[in-house]
């Protein structure tokens, strides 16, 4: 589905820069290791396995926002990369 709407990927897409300094700017060394540690206990429980897609190709996808009525589109936004999510804004522009 990811091809047909014509979203991002690519390992660049998530790992560049600009996106580790804006994840890096909202939290804190607690944070990201309460994080780590969240999944790690996860993986423990469940598996890693499935904690990720089957194709690890898809983890490398980049998402977007759609807002539909019926058929009409009323909103399109495509993520770039890693934090370029869709102003919530927008979306309340439209609703």
């Amino acid at each position: 589905m990811g091809d047909t709407l014509g979203l991002e990927k690519g390992f660049n897409t998530m790992w560049n820069p600009p996106a580790v300094k804006s994840m890096m700017g909202r939290n804190d060394q607690n944070s990201l290791t309460a994080i780590g540690e969240a999944y790690k206990t996860a993986a423990d429980n469940i598996g890693i396995q499935n904690l990720a897609p089957k194709e690890i190709k898809d983890t490398l996808r980049q998402g977007g926002t759609f807002v539909f009525t019926g058929d009409t589109l009323l909103l399109e936004h495509y993520d770039s990369k890693v934090g370029d999510n869709c102003l919530i804004e927008d979306i309340l522009d439209v609703l």
